[in-house]
């Protein structure tokens, strides 16, 4: 390592570390305080001049990590959960989104192939935004969670092959499109390879490699082979990203796919922060300020243009507006492959430098409105539910309904309400179940379960489970705020109610239990209890004892 390369890395590393930090304790994405770093080490700003090249070559290869670690979790199962709505969805929804910014790139005089490259920058959204947005509770236990994921994960895949179609097309080349035929026939032949004999080599070769008991060199090997895999497509004039997502899907099968995974994660996240600091490093202050207008073009093309469309296809596919919406804005956003897409153009050319930071000043923006997109577009939906409710009981299920007394109402009918519904029905119980999934409601429902659509929040669903005669509510949604206003409503009702209710954090539990929850229950907390109790009673502590210790722990 050079003096030099020593250097621009420290100052890279150290600003995104100060500024990420920053970031962080703002509630930001911290991949927004890495760009604010190359901003700062870059040459528009004054200070100390990080070497751009030696940056941008650093950045490649966190662009490859990145794309290895996304083949590495590909899984084919994960696409066929979200059934044909997101398989099909999500591709028409690029389609649609980079068609529109294309028509609109050229009306702001860009050339075809920048256009294009702008068109597909805005269509796709970040799954990294999405998990910050939301929380790995949302996307496992909610529809539209589920939804939102399985479409940013399509829309990862679609990004791997606009890469590729894109970049042939931004070759220099008399005849674009047949040499771009070629670039994609050669870029199958490479896949189809890859996938055939290093499906059955590189697997084979890590194992060798593991079988001699150093992780060190297992490291080594995976760096060796994702890198490498990557440099060889390169040399054959495919894409670095597509070359290294292919090596990554060829292990994903392997049983050593979770091990290869856990040791690539820190040094994708150690290059993929450099890789945000050199789009930073790239960014004009001065582009971005004297193009604000085009800033906020693209920006509406992220949010609106992409927001619309999904919200239309959810729609169309037949989830109520209150799904479909919800999805919309947890999508509606932009991130790290929007910025691997503008950097393969701003390197081939196709992008102007002023162009390039206007389009990433655009994707910032969006991953600074994500959380303020994803609550107001919940709210809307919502509003629409409110506005244009969805059938909620059959005529059967309003006769059964008005005879429940001292039943229990269980809202969420997830892994977590069917298991308490399971006891109550072995015990014969009289239940009744609420759940914003309505394809599932009404399946369940047709099988002869006793379950209302709708947002358990909502005091008109509550009504209609007859809360005021119930005598035990189970909350068993991930929804915080349905939950609070769940909780508030029926109690109002029913002071006698008995409330047991699920939290995600110490700030739920706590508000749950201002609002008069008898119980609630934390999953962290329980695990605890659960672990403690077996050690103490490995050591021969009584049962009696454990309980007092416990209560005494909380």
């Amino acid at each position: 390592m050079t003096g030099s390369l020593a250097i621009t890395l420290l100052a890279a590393l150290g600003a995104a570390l100060v500024l990420g930090a920053v970031a962080h304790r703002l509630r930001l994405a911290p991949m927004i305080g890495y760009i604010a770093a190359g901003l700062l080490v870059g040459p528009f700003t004054p200070g100390f001049v990080a070497d751009r090249e030696e940056v941008l070559g650093l950045a490649d290869i966190g662009v490859a990590l990145l794309m290895f670690s996304l083949g590495l979790r590909f899984k084919l199962e994960e696409l066929a959960e979200t059934g044909r709505l997101v398989l099909v969805g999500a591709p028409l929804q690029v389609a649609l989104t980079m068609g529109l910014g294309t028509g609109v790139a050229l009306l702001m005089s860009s050339q075809l192939t920048e256009a294009l490259f702008l068109g597909a920058v805005v269509s796709v959204s970040s799954t990294v935004v999405l998990a910050k947005i939301a929380g790995e509770s949302v996307l496992e236990t909610t529809l539209y969670g589920r939804l939102a994921l399985g479409w940013t994960i399509v829309q990862d895949l679609l990004t791997v092959v606009l890469v590729v179609v894109l970049s042939a097309l931004a070759g220099e080349s008399d005849q674009p499109f047949v040499d771009g035929l070629i670039s994609i026939t050669v870029a199958l032949a490479f896949v189809a390879g890859v996938l055939t004999i290093g499906g059955r080599i590189l697997p084979a070769a890590l194992a060798r490699v593991a079988l001699l008991g150093s992780r060190e060199l297992f490291v080594v090997a995976v760096a060796v082979l994702a890198i490498g895999t990557a440099a060889a497509a390169g040399a054959l004039g495919v894409s670095v990203a597509l070359g290294a997502f292919v090596a990554g899907l060829a292990l994903a099968e392997s049983d050593l796919a979770a091990s290869v995974l856990g040791e690539v994660v820190p040094l994708r996240e150690l290059f993929a922060t450099i890789f945000f600091v050199s789009v930073g490093i790239l960014l004009q202050p001065a582009a971005l300020l004297a193009g604000w207008p085009v800033v906020l073009v693209l920006l509406l093309l992220i949010v609106i243009g992409k927001g619309l469309p999904i919200a239309a296809i959810t729609r169309a596919g037949g989830q109520p507006p209150r799904t479909a919406l919800r999805t919309a804005g947890l999508v509606a956003q932009s991130g790290e492959f929007s910025f691997v897409l503008a950097t393969v153009g701003l390197e081939l050319g196709a992008i102007g430098q002023d162009t390039f930071s206007q389009a990433m000043g655009a994707v910032v923006l969006s991953i600074l409105l994500a959380s303020v997109v994803a609550g107001g577009a919940a709210r809307i939906g919502d509003a629409a539910e409110r506005r244009w409710p969805m059938p909620q009981l059959g005529v059967e299920l309003r006769r059964r309904a008005a005879e429940l007394r001292r039943h229990v109402v269980v809202l969420g009918y997830g892994q977590v309400g069917r298991s308490v519904i399971r006891v109550l029905e072995r015990r014969s119980i009289p239940w009744v179940a609420v759940d914003a999934d309505y394809p599932l409601v009404r399946s369940a429902a047709a099988g002869g379960a006793a379950l209302v659509y709708g947002d358990a929040g909502t005091p008109s669903v509550l009504d209609a489970v007859r809360i005021e005669t119930a005598s035990t509510m189970v909350v068993a949604i991930p929804d915080a705020l349905a939950a609070r206003q769940a909780v508030r409503y029926a109690l109002g009702r029913n002071p006698r109610l008995h409330v047991v209710a699920r939290a995600h954090s110490e700030a739920d539990e706590a508000d749950l239990r201002r609002l008069g929850a008898a119980r609630v229950i934390t999953a962290e907390r329980e695990l605890g209890h659960e672990l403690v109790r077996h050690t103490l009673a490995r050591f021969g502590v009584s049962e009696r004892e454990i309980d007092v210790i416990l209560r005494r722990r909380d």
